[in-house]
């Protein structure tokens, strides 16, 4: 409630010189509540603006030694009104490329907080971009002195070009003033890497065509196909173009029904890179799917399982071609081989491979396999659909 309603509900002798009285204290409180440099940047952010950024409210990542080498990224994650409990940012999602110890998994550990986080090598000019648009940096430091090799990571919450100094909190002494001399010469140590994270709309500079690959990676990882697609489909207006990514979007396309443009950025992909697996996999998935062009499926299927041969994904495609040329003995070895290699996948994905060997055996007239397969898929989630050609197989409803 506004001090003056306040005001207007008491006797006016009992309020004034209440409210006197709190007014310097406030004051006081106010100017004890930013100890140490934070005080400087906020005032020099204030008065140039173009030549100084601070961020305000960034905890201290200090509070979060629980998380030991993750606690600048806690930091961050609570900046943004993020909790998560020691340990957690490190455990596996559903994907099974979580299970890395890498930055993959660290950006995927990120995004299962429902924020955007794009890894990079900055350089100062961007750094200062990021910071005058409200986010804290993550940076990753190493002093290149002899016997100073450990690497470690730090939260940048602001500069100033009036004093040439960093705002930068390791956790271990609280924000400091780094000199900016020293910053980058530690920064480049490690090739400037740097961690942004933020909501996705919350970017307040215009995004680079990198960047707007890796936003466009979280929202297909988010299931937001539409907004992936403006993101990929901006950056490759500008010129930016990967293998990877032209598969990322042929993925998109085929999942809104654009088969056509998706076959194209499929075979325009393996045209750029004949070693990428996945180009071969889903073009081969998107022919068996439409049912055509079966021959070539399974060709390249094959191909995909010659440059990757333990995914269980790929064995799936070619068992799936297989089974639409009518060649169900080898269609069930398989799929009896991809579904054994699925079991690090999630469970949909298992029932899927499953489903297909449970059609491939009843197919080749193993019933008996077909049975088997249908009930450990029930075991698995007794609500599956089960195909009209299966359901006498799969026994008692459940």
């Amino acid at each position: 409630m506004p001090a003056e309603r306040r005001q207007s509900a008491l006797p006016c002798g009992a309020s004034r010189p209440r409210v006197f009285l709190l007014f310097p204290m406030a004051l006081f409180l106010a100017g004890c509540a930013m100890p140490g440099p934070d005080r400087e940047f906020r005032e020099e952010a204030r008065r140039q603006p173009g030549q100084a950024a601070w961020i305000r409210k960034v905890p201290l990542v200090s509070k979060f030694r629980a998380h030991g080498d993750l606690a600048p990224l806690a930091a961050a994650l609570r900046f943004w009104g993020r909790s998560v409990r020691p340990g957690a940012l490190s455990e596996p999602g559903a994907d099974p490329r979580d299970l890395l110890s890498s930055e993959e998994a660290l950006v995927r550990a990120v995004w299962r907080q429902n924020l955007w986080a794009y890894p990079c090598s900055g350089s100062a000019k961007r750094l200062k971009e990021w910071l005058r648009g409200g986010v804290p940096v993550l940076v990753r430091l190493r002093d290149p002195a002899p016997g100073e090799e450990e690497a470690y990571d730090a939260l940048v919450t602001g500069y100033s070009d009036l004093r040439d100094v960093v705002l930068a909190d390791t956790g271990r002494s609280g924000r400091t003033a780094i000199p900016s001399k020293d910053f980058f010469r530690r920064w480049r140590a490690t090739d400037h890497r740097a961690l942004i994270i933020s909501p996705p709309q919350y970017p307040r500079w215009e995004l680079d065509a990198e960047e707007r690959v890796f936003r466009a990676r979280y929202y297909e990882a988010a299931g937001q196909a539409v907004s992936a697609v403006l993101d990929y489909e901006s950056a490759l207006a500008s010129g930016w173009s990967s293998p990877p990514m032209l598969v990322s979007l042929g993925n998109l396309y085929r999942g809104l029904g654009r088969s056509a443009d998706a076959e194209a950025l499929y075979r325009r992909a393996i045209e750029e890179d004949p070693r990428l697996a996945r180009a071969y996999n889903n073009l081969a998935y998107l022919l068996a799917e439409q049912n055509r062009e079966l021959d070539e499926a399974i060709r390249l299927a094959r191909q995909a399982l010659v440059l990757d041969p333990a995914n269980p994904l790929f064995m799936d495609t070619l068992g799936m071609a297989l089974m639409g040329r009518q060649r169900y003995q080898e269609a069930s070895d398989v799929l009896e081989r991809a579904w054994g290699r699925s079991r690090w996948y999630p469970t949909r994905t298992q029932i899927e491979i499953g489903l297909r060997l449970a059609r491939a055996h009843f197919h080749n007239r193993q019933e008996h396999l077909a049975a088997e397969v249908l009930r450990e898929i029930l075991s698995m989630d007794p609500r599956t659909p089960i195909p009209d050609e299966l359901k006498p197989l799969a026994g008692p409803k459940r």
